[in-house]
């Protein structure tokens, strides 16, 4: 499936303006999975932009978060082939307007995966 490089190039500048040079150069891995491109830091997904009938991202924010911030305007939890998948918000157009917030918190878990690997 085809995913839009303008979303995608929209995700590599927040990526790039939220984190630290070393981290966006070396750690940031950019791979086809969920029908479109999955933006992996760390190692571990964290935003995908993909096209499931409209143009779509989904970010990996976990559980926790997501019984914290849904419901909100344009963001539900990921629908994949009629299951649902916690953790994986999708976000439609009217939640893109706020593309950065999202990545943030994202990265904010992207972290916490990060550091609870290390120990």
């Amino acid at each position: 499936m085809a995913y839009s490089e303008s979303l995608a190039q929209q995700v590599r500048a927040i990526l790039a303006t939220e984190l630290p040079l070393h981290v966006f150069e070396e750690e940031v891995e950019e791979k086809k999975m969920f029908g479109g491109l999955a933006f992996m830091v760390r190692g571990k997904m964290s935003v995908t932009v993909s096209s499931r009938g409209q143009e779509l991202v989904m970010v990996r924010i976990g559980k926790e978060l997501e019984k914290q911030i849904l419901p909100k305007n344009g963001a539900s939890v990921a629908l994949m082939k009629g299951r649902l998948y916690h953790g994986y918000i999708d976000l439609d157009g009217e939640a893109q307007k706020e593309l950065s917030y999202w990545i943030k918190l994202a990265l904010a878990y992207n972290q916490e995966l990060s550091q609870s690997s290390e120990t």
